[in-house]
């Protein structure tokens, strides 16, 4: 039986989506396999952590307890040693920022090969894992076999589909509480200051509104946000409108990009070549509106409106 450990990330609601994601997927779809999670959690977040990954499918949840202040060099240490202590074929960890941030100090202290940044994953009639990512700038998407394990890899949030699991086991839940050698630490944190953003994560928006090179110029770019602040929607872009400096690479979505899964998509002047459809295809629904009735988001999308996006957005602007 293949062993899987996932990485939750937490904060003081618990696990966030991204680590959701995964659990759910591997649950879902790697029935065969064991399901484990572990997270390190401090004392105040107990309860929380458990109460959002109780009932989630898994066969064990690993609760680390470390009060200690946020180091990126405990916490690769602490998963570190959780690995070679507890052998696991399969290590999964979310590419949010800790998550890329983790991963090469862990596969560097445990000497193993790392996935990075994948948009799929499976489990082969070995066992073996398939880690799928883009490369060449996303124009091809390579499968790719680990030669060590715990075989390991990063996924990208929003690329696995979130399905809530009804499971009929429990889960063991098992605290732990790591032993830290201070003195072999190389840094010491002092003070940790959480930056205080409001709704940083659009990717998690329930309706995101994107716009591409359709749309002819950077002011006519500006119509998105200016429905999205009417809608409360969150703005996106695709790769062409971030290359032509209509939008920032931090909403752009695709395979060089950000996977996302929103209730609804919807695309203006975005033909929806396939590096961009991987990065919605866990969308519940998709709007396209585009001038070309043959693009390929037109043949992807729930509903697809023939016509300019620009007249299209002004006037549902003006009827805001």
């Amino acid at each position: 039986m293949t062993k899987i450990l996932v990485f939750v990330q937490t904060d003081e609601n618990g696990a966030i989506k991204a680590s959701e994601e995964i659990v759910s997927y591997c649950v879902n779809n790697f029935q065969s396999a064991e399901i484990n999670a572990a997270a390190i959690v401090q004392h105040e977040q107990l309860e929380a952590v458990r109460n959002s990954l109780s009932n989630a499918g898994l066969n064990n949840l690993y609760l680390l307890i470390n009060d200690s202040l946020f180091s990126t060099e405990i916490y690769s240490g602490i998963l570190s040693e959780f690995l070679q202590e507890n052998g696991h074929d399969v290590f999964l960890i979310s590419a949010t920022p800790l998550g890329r941030e983790l991963a090469p100090r862990i596969a560097s202290r445990l000497d193993i090969g790392l996935t990075a940044d994948c948009t799929e994953i499976g489990i082969d009639e070995n066992n073996m894992l398939l880690a799928t990512r883009p490369t060449y700038g996303g124009k091809l998407m390579a499968t790719i076999l680990s030669k060590t394990f715990p075989q390991f890899a990063t996924v990208r949030p929003g690329a696995l589909k979130y399905t809530k699991c009804h499971p009929e086991k429990n889960t063991n839940i098992i605290e732990k509480y790591p032993e830290i050698d201070s003195s072999k630490l190389l840094s010491e944190v002092i003070s940790f200051q959480k930056k205080n953003v409001q709704n940083t994560d659009w990717t998690t928006s329930d309706i995101i509104i994107a716009g591409g090179r359709g749309l002819g110029s950077k002011e006519n770019f500006e119509l998105i946000y200016k429905l999205c602040e009417l809608t409360g929607a969150k703005p996106a872009a695709s790769r062409c409108a971030v290359e032509l400096g209509w939008a920032e690479p931090s909403i752009q979505v695709g395979q060089t990009g950000f996977s996302v899964s929103p209730k609804l998509y919807i695309a203006f002047g975005i033909s929806g070549a396939m590096q961009h459809l991987v990065g919605i295809e866990n969308a519940d629904r998709i709007i396209a509106v585009n001038t070309d009735k043959n693009a390929p988001i037109m043949q992807s999308s729930d509903i697809a409106v023939t016509a300019d996006a620009v007249e299209t957005l002004k006037t549902l602007i003006s009827d805001s």
